[in-house]
């Protein structure tokens, strides 16, 4: 057994953020995750991923193409998968999971006008009601209540051009109108002025926000008091001169908090725009760990256009104030790129996340970037100095070649889209990290793509307080549950079959169409 000594981190400000590399130090204990590749569905992108609280029962779905979702379920830890589907007249669209404490398993499919939300009682095996939440609407998150009385379904408005919520009483089980559209936004951001104006700790201005956010989750603190809700957003001048306009790059990350004292949200950057860099690119993510400190996520080009890579900033006073974002991957400032972060916290200042990585790329639109699955480790997350431990969790198995479109329903006009637009990782009881995430390198036996889901089985436990690190030695081979067969390669140029119902709002389609017909840039939407 290999084993390697680590000590904090130096950091070193470079462009204005701290870059982070991992000296000598303290004894670590081996790394490694188990794979299992899931089943071919019709679709793989943007796969969800809901662990029951017994730590047994996992669920991972994705769109199902028109009408449905595909959803796998395991009862034992993840060895096997069996399969289900949820139905609805205008689904198909983004596929959202929740295990709530007393293990019902909610999924949410998009609509566009709403999403339709089953519910099933059995781990995923059947599905019941038929019940909608919400209005209008793109990318939807689930949370709950501590005591799971109550569920959430936060989503981007088409019409309002917002963020909002919509709330169940019961759990999940009804969706009352009168509390499909609980807004996020403040009026108090309608004065404020726009071009990403302030710092971390200001509010941010509607005018910035403009048609262009993206979505993330909705979190809640451990003790049920504190909402916060985290989204990415352009500014008022990007909209009009990058991107395609409307819709300008996202430059920067915005955590709205609610307390149990206040009748609104706050929304305050969390990373503020300086015009220039593309900042959360494309959903930004967010988590807590158990003293209730909050976490944003995202990935950054900044100080180096187009070489995106990963970093968190965290808030120990219920998002007023942010450290100074730390990069958390390796790879050189003005090399490679790193997208699509997701990540969740355990212990004090403990921290997993998981981001498609390329060493090589020039930037994510290099049609000759291989992709990789990264994981890494921080501890002392609060500290000066935290200690941050990397690998790739499935080595010399690379899940994509070729660009990757950050541009959202704007692929359109060019660019890949077949690995959608993010992935999701959540840590189990036993404070092992869990990854399903898309893969479509062409090196397996497939008509598309396939889910992997992944779970780390060696290492520390996020939620082991302690600040010995993790050193990565082996990662064992993906097992296949269900035999697959025919097709070849794809993933090179095209949309992910993440459906969005049957139609899409028309407004949006002619102001993308306008948009093209003025500018063909980097810009962002999502779907």
């Amino acid at each position: 057994m290999s084993r390697r000594l680590a000590a904090p981190l130096a950091l070193t400000a470079v462009a204005g953020v701290l870059v982070a590399s991992l000296p000598a130090g303290a004894a670590t204990k081996p790394l490694s995750f188990r794979r299992t590749v899931l089943a071919d569905q019709k679709a793989y992108g943007e796969p969800s991923l809901a662990i029951s609280k017994d730590g047994k029962h996992i669920v991972v779905c994705v769109p199902g193409g028109i009408g449905t979702t595909s959803d796998w379920y395991s009862s034992d830890d993840g060895h096997t998968f069996a399969t289900s589907h949820t139905n609805a007249t205008n689904g198909g669209g983004d596929c959202e999971l929740d295990f709530m404490p007393n293990g019902t398993l909610l999924n949410a499919d998009l609509e566009v006008t709403d999403s339709a939300i089953r519910y099933s009682k059995d781990f995923g095996k059947t599905w019941q009601g038929s019940q909608t939440a919400g209005i209008e609407q793109d990318r939807q998150w689930f949370a709950h209540s501590k005591d799971g009385t109550k569920a959430y379904l936060v989503y981007h408005d088409f019409a309002a051009e917002g963020e909002f919520y919509a709330e169940s009483p019961d759990g999940g089980i009804t969706w009352p109108a009168a509390m499909a559209a609980n807004p996020v936004t403040n009026v108090d951001q309608v004065a404020l002025p726009g071009n990403g104006a302030g710092k971390p700790g200001d509010s941010a201005s509607l005018i910035d926000q403009g048609g262009n956010t993206f979505s993330g989750p909705m979190l809640i603190s451990p003790d049920g008091k504190d909402m916060y809700v985290l989204y990415s957003l352009s500014d008022a001048k990007s909209n009009v001169t990058d991107g395609i306009p409307p819709y300008g790059p996202t430059r920067g990350v915005v955590v709205a908090h609610k307390g149990p004292e206040d009748s609104g949200f706050s929304n305050k950057y969390a990373i503020a725009s300086d015009g220039l860099t593309t900042t959360g690119a494309i959903f930004p993510w967010g988590t807590i760990d158990k003293d209730g400190n909050v976490y944003a996520l995202f990935n950054s080009d900044k100080g180096s256009k187009g070489h995106f890579h990963t970093y968190y900033t965290v808030s120990t006073d219920k998002a007023k104030t942010w450290s100074v974002p730390v990069k958390v991957d390796d790879t050189p400032l003005a090399k490679g790129a790193q997208i699509y972060v997701t990540g969740a916290a355990g212990a004090k200042g403990v921290l997993d996340l998981a981001w498609y990585g390329s060493d090589n790329a020039t930037s994510p639109a290099d049609d000759t970037a291989v992709w990789n699955i990264h994981f890494a480790q921080v501890r002392k997350a609060l500290s000066a100095h935290p200690s941050i431990v990397r690998q790739l969790v499935a080595p010399g198995d690379p899940l994509h070649k070729g660009n990757i479109c950050l541009n959202g329903l704007l692929c359109i006009v060019g660019g890949d889209r077949s690995l959608a637009d993010f992935i999701e990782l959540a840590i189990g009881p036993d404070g092992m990290a869990q990854i399903a995430y898309a893969d479509n390198d062409g090196t397996f036996t497939g008509t598309k793509g396939r889910v992997v889901w992944a779970k780390q089985v060696g290492g520390q436990s996020a939620f082991d307080p302690s600040t010995v690190a993790i050193v990565p030695p082996v990662v064992t081979p993906p097992g296949t549950t269900t035999p697959t067969t025919g097709g070849t390669k794809t993933g090179t140029g095209g949309l992910a079959a993440t459906g969005l119902g049957s139609w899409l709002p028309l407004t949006s389609l002619l102001l993308i169409a306008a948009g093209v017909l003025a500018r063909r840039k980097t810009g962002g939407r999502q779907a």
